[in-house]
């Protein structure tokens, strides 16, 4: 009896879906310096290096690819002058279709250690939101450039907690305390 009740179940569930695509976007930084376009770029299955799911060599700088839901390994290798000046992996990048992220993922690669990155977004996603990144308690000079992205603004800072001013025509919020992680991307959407 306890049987038929399961295989009635399973037949009725809806079938599964497959998993939406999901655009990965990397960018390759030196501490708060952008080089992107100077880097090769390698994006694997995490613990499969045998076959690239994806390259962007310096002549195709910026690499956006669909990739399905899952958790991914990168290598950035830097050159300069025909000579490698830095290499870097980024392991486990978590890329998921997460609602904030309107099926656009972006994942920081800094070549040195102790940096992170903060990605502010809007909650509608309409352009780049005015905003600026001060030292936590010290709001009064901005402590890294925004940089921006199609829909994004993006901090690259070292690891840390910072306060953030976001402003949308005359109104003016701070959010404070915010962690920068180490190695990692943080994404905040503000209003």
């Amino acid at each position: 009896m306890l049987r038929a009740v399961f295989l009635t179940l399973a037949l009725a569930a809806p079938a599964q879906t497959p998993a939406e695509h999901v655009t990965l976007e990397l960018r390759v930084f030196a501490k708060a310096q952008e080089v992107t376009g100077d880097t090769r770029i390698t994006v694997y299955k995490a613990g499969e290096r045998g076959t690239p799911l994806a390259q962007a060599t310096p002549q195709t700088g910026r690499l956006e690819i669909p990739v399905d839901p899952g958790i991914y390994d990168v290598q950035a290798i830097r050159e300069h002058d025909g000579r490698v000046v830095g290499i870097r992996w980024a392991e486990r990048l978590v890329v998921m279709n997460y609602p904030d992220e309107a099926g656009h993922h972006l994942e920081v690669v800094n070549l040195d250690t102790g940096f992170g990155a903060l990605q502010v977004r809007t909650k509608d996603a309409q352009g780049v939101p005015d905003v600026a990144l001060f030292a936590a308690g010290e709001r009064s000079k901005e402590i890294a450039p925004r940089l921006t992205g199609d829909d994004y603004a993006l901090f690259v800072a070292p690891a840390g907690n910072y306060d953030l001013r976001a402003r949308k025509g005359e109104r003016e919020a701070w959010h404070a305390g915010l962690d920068v992680p180490l190695d990692r991307t943080r994404l905040l959407v503000v209003r």
